[in-house]
């Protein structure tokens, strides 16, 4: 989380193609440190490396992954949304085979050699990334010109009739002044949530069915198969399709925060529904698919948003924006394990499947009424401000 804000705003300074090299040399380093563990006796000091290893880690996968998505948004804008899908793709491929491949790894060469393999196997990408990626990709990140030094004339009377405001340079705080922008990021914080937030609790769940452990490892693959497919191959044109309608991608969220709220009734499953496996694994498949579209959709409007406000610092604002999506996606799966495992302890995991359903529903709504409805009227009301304006101009000339 810490890490997304700061890669967000030294971007524009180190350029997106050094930051993201460096972060997969951070990721390589820290398994080459947890499987260092090994070796000592001192439980403290076990601790103590775990710890630092998984700061580290988790401070090079902020590297990689803010950067990745400010790439695809800034380089790919007309298609960035089909190219997010495939990067998430990407991620739901890794989190379907990652168990699977360690655990054979493990098998073979015992905990510290597969910690030292995947290791070598980042470190090995720095040579060809640094290659293949083009310089290019940084030719926006010139912080004297892009961050500084905006330019005036490309601000048009329109947007600073509906900013009311004089440019000026963006920060996290100005972008979370924004309606839009902050509601589109507690979407990317509630879509990690209800993905995440029944996992430490569900083995326990599907134990009660008498499984065993292969096919509880299984019915855990459903939800990262369900992203994959979807992300790599329905996602564009799910957006091409609903963007070219009135409510756009804003509508897709809306939709997909409904759809979302009610499978978590199927997740459980609640208490009002028959207990079958068959229903969870339902949900499971649900909540694979439909949670991509809310993460992409958020991002798309939150720099759809930051640009509209910003319009003389467009990669910049990027940058930002992207760094505070994945600071909310973080939030959302550090939030979501220790929700989930206190109030099942208090309510259940089914009762706690019920609230959540609730909450993301709710929160629908909110956003309907927020970024769809009361934004309608506003464009009414500066639409009609424009036409007075057009009436009383050409009256004038006359």
């Amino acid at each position: 989380m810490v890490g997304s804000l700061i890669v967000g705003k030294i971007m524009i300074v180190f350029g997106r193609k050094r930051i993201l090299l460096l972060g997969i040399v951070i990721m390589g380093v820290s398994m080459a440190m947890f499987g260092q563990i090994m070796y000592f006796q001192d439980s403290r000091l076990v601790v103590a490396i775990c710890l630092v290893s998984r700061v580290f880690q988790g401070f090079g996968s902020s590297m990689i992954q803010t950067t990745s998505y400010a790439i695809i948004t800034v380089a790919y804008k007309e298609k960035k949304q089909k190219y997010l899908g495939y990067f998430e793709a990407s991620q739901g491929l890794g989190c379907a085979l990652g168990p699977g491949f360690g655990g054979l790894l493990y098998s073979f060469v015992g905990f510290s050699f597969t910690f030292y393999i995947l290791s070598c196997s980042l470190i090995v990408m720095i040579p060809i990334l640094w290659f293949q990626i083009p310089n290019s990709v940084d030719k926006e990140d010139d912080l004297s010109l892009e961050a500084l030094e905006p330019d005036h004339q490309q601000l048009s009377l329109s947007s600073q009739l509906l900013q009311d405001t004089s440019p000026s340079t963006p920060t996290y705080t100005k972008l979370f002044l924004r309606k839009t922008f902050t509601l589109c990021t507690l979407c990317g914080v509630l879509s990690y949530f209800s993905f995440a937030y029944f996992q430490p609790m569900m083995p326990l769940r599907l134990k009660e069915f008498e499984l065993g452990e292969e096919i509880i490892s299984f019915f855990f693959m459903i939800g990262p198969v369900s992203y994959l497919i979807v992300s790599s191959l329905g996602i564009s044109v799910v957006m091409e399709t609903f963007g070219k309608r009135e409510f756009g991608v804003k509508g897709v969220i809306v939709i997909s925060l409904a759809i979302n709220g009610v499978n978590q009734f199927f997740i459980g499953p609640s208490e009002f529904l028959p207990n079958s496996l068959i229903i969870m694994a339902i949900g499971q498949a649900v909540i694979g698919a439909i949670t991509i579209f809310c993460i992409i959709g958020a991002l798309t409007i939150m720099i759809q948003d930051s640009e509209t406000a910003f319009p003389a610092h467009k990669a910049y604002v990027n940058y930002l924006s992207s760094g505070v999506f994945n600071f909310s996606l973080q939030f959302g799966q550090t939030l979501a394990p220790i929700y989930g495992s206190y109030m099942t302890e208090m309510i259940g995991l089914r009762n706690v499947c019920t609230t959540v359903g609730v909450l993301m529903i709710a929160y629908g709504c909110i956003f309907y009424i927020f970024c769809i409805t009361l934004d309608n009227n506003k464009s009414k009301d500066f639409k009609e401000i424009e036409l007075q304006k057009s009436d009383s101009e050409s009256k004038s000339i006359i």
